[in-house]
């Protein structure tokens, strides 16, 4: 009897030992990671809160696009010569560190769609006068006015910052003190034929393969909710991510952006133009109703970015 509880004891002191190695794997971080240490990492892991003084002010109403204010936006000069580019939106596009990208407009159209901000464009010239005057909302209505008595303008550029005005005599006004940006890639401003036609001449077509790589990995990104990846896929940098990250409000917007992206979303055949690609993905929304979607890409460096979606159903 005696060398049974010998044994026992031997037994119990075995598994007393191997309770107290594997909690010192735990807290050596060998096993198991704790709770804590989680948690910290994802505190870690949210960009720090991002905002700037809004350098647009203004507000237009009209009946097909709808009536919103205007907060931000980006400037630059157009390569076509024909002016100072001036677009702008209803929410903030993280405009500061979109100064020095190659593709400002671009950027900036991507971000518009993602955050659903309306937006107003017109490029200015030397003169402070627009040919035509664009204005819409994301996802819905959308006018251009080409009657320049419509609208009065102003600018002035200098020290490298744009600031001015323009007054619709129906839709109403706006103010904007930008910074100017230099872009590296000739951008499409939708109302400025001139520069259409000189980038259909000279930009190259981006190839369906492209296009589809770009869509499968921005529809994979949205569809897991995943917002780094996503803007990842669109081409933002680090440091632009991090910013438009920590913008308040983005979080709830990207919910709404990544619903557009359907299950499975099975992609269409693509096609091409110069320096843009466009896409169909087939599949359902959140809702379990059924759609068929064209997704727009501009050329941006080495990336497609997506700056519209047409959303169709049955």
């Amino acid at each position: 009897m005696s060398t049974m509880r010998w044994l026992q004891g031997l037994a119990a002191c075995a598994l007393a030992m191997s309770l107290a190695c594997c909690g010192e794997e735990k807290e050596s971080g060998r096993g198991v990671p704790k709770a804590g240490a989680a948690a910290s990492k994802a505190v870690e892991s949210k960009p720090a809160p991002y905002a700037y003084p809004a350098p647009v002010k203004g507000h237009l109403k009209e009946i097909n696009i709808g009536e919103f204010d205007l907060v931000d936006g980006i400037a630059y000069p157009s390569m076509s010569g024909a002016g100072t580019v001036i677009y702008v939106a209803s929410k903030p596009v993280a405009s500061p560190v979109l100064v020095d990208s190659a593709c400002p407009l671009t950027q900036a159209r991507a971000l518009a769609k993602l955050r659903n901000a309306s937006f107003a464009e017109v490029t200015l010239d030397s003169a402070g006068k627009s040919k035509y005057f664009d204005a819409g909302t994301p996802f819905g209505g959308s006018l251009t006015d080409l009657t320049p008595r419509d609208w009065s303008s102003t600018l002035k550029a200098d020290a490298g910052r744009a600031a001015g005005s323009v007054t619709h005599r129906q839709y109403g006004k706006f103010d904007f003190d930008l910074p100017l940006s230099n872009p590296k890639i000739d951008q499409i401003s939708d109302g400025d034929r001139q520069q259409k036609r000189k980038l259909a001449a000279t930009t190259p077509k981006p190839g369906g393969q492209a296009i589809t790589a770009a869509y499968v990995a921005l529809r994979d990104a949205a569809l897991k909710k995943d917002l780094k990846a996503t803007l990842a896929a669109l081409g933002f940098d680090a440091k632009q991510s991090a910013a438009i990250r920590g913008m308040e409000g983005i979080d709830a917007d990207f919910l709404v952006f990544a619903d557009r992206f359907l299950t499975p979303g099975t992609p269409g055949d693509p096609w091409d133009k110069p320096g843009a690609g466009q896409i169909r993905g087939e599949g359902v929304k959140a809702s379990g109703k059924k759609y068929f979607n064209d997704y727009y890409f501009d050329v941006c460096g080495d990336h497609l970015v997506l700056t519209h979606i047409v959303e169709q159903s049955p």
